[in-house]
């Protein structure tokens, strides 16, 4: 049987630079959210039709921040592809947040279906906040981070995004990580961002392992990629046979058709002309 791994794009931010998440909402209410569930169970039964071959191994909810749906948005989302895939029982599940919306209901959710948390951070200081337009101070960040490590919650990762942060800075934000004890450290992919440069050597030096652009602890396994990439939502990017799809970005149109692949993917096609 085949491995799958499921990527649900999620079209609403409410901050961080817009450039770096094609086809996401900045402005957007609950009629919003409604239409775009809507049309993500749609697609999820259409994308199932399928895939009785396939074992998912791995459901990751991205792009936009899950910190904007409820937890009973996020239970049900994991429960629809539970329903219509085969998903196996040690599947990895992880969802990134942003700190502003991250609160207590939504981690105890996340332990419920056993999944992990990515926090999105520029960084733990003032200055890298502001400078990755987060609305948020360093220290409402590091307490979001504290609330998950004290709650019991040790599956978690920070992908850290700045691109210019000063050394000091980025000695500072490892510091407060690394005492926390994340499970990983993931890294934007830009090898000549001098703050790259930085971590790398810092976490190096504390012992754990590079993996591309992740740093990991010795005790996490290297986890078997993947065979099939089933992707859902605007903007989502499927791979079958080596062969990378992505759908449109564009929302309406999108939650209009989200039950037919191929036209989302001619959508895409169109809009990059």
């Amino acid at each position: 049987m085949e491995t799958a791994r499921i990527g649900v794009s999620l079209p609403f931010r409410a901050e961080g630079p817009a450039e770096e998440h094609v086809g996401c909402r900045k402005t957007f209410d609950s009629r919003d959210m409604d239409r775009f569930l809507t049309a993500l169970y749609r697609e999820i039964h259409e994308a199932s039709a399928d895939c009785d071959d396939l074992l998912v191994r791995e459901i990751v909810f991205g792009n936009g921040s899950a910190a904007h749906f409820t937890a009973d948005d996020l239970m049900r989302m994991v429960s629809e592809i539970k329903k219509q895939f085969h998903v196996s029982p040690q599947a990895v599940i992880r969802f990134t947040v942003t700190p502003a919306g991250f609160d207590f209901y939504k981690l105890s959710a996340i332990r419920q279906m056993r999944g992990s948390v990515c926090f999105e951070l520029p960084a733990l200081t003032d200055e890298g906040l502001q400078a990755g337009e987060y609305h948020c101070t360093a220290e409402q960040a590091a307490a979001a981070l504290e609330c998950c490590f004290q709650n019991g919650f040790r599956q978690f990762s920070v992908y850290l995004t700045a691109r210019s942060m000063k050394e000091k800075e980025a000695e500072e934000t490892l510091k407060r990580l690394l005492a926390m004890h994340p499970e990983a450290i993931r890294l934007r992919k830009d090898a000549a961002d001098p703050f790259t440069d930085t971590v790398n050597r810092i976490l190096e030096a504390e012992g754990w392992t590079r993996r591309d652009h992740c740093w990991t602890c010795e005790a996490i396994p290297d986890p078997a990629p993947c065979s099939v990439q089933i992707g859902c939502g605007p903007n989502a990017v499927s791979v079958f046979e080596n062969t990378a799809l992505r759908s449109t970005a564009d929302f309406e149109y999108y939650c209009e058709h989200a039950d037919d692949f191929e036209a989302l993917v001619r959508q895409a096609e169109q809009d990059s002309i």
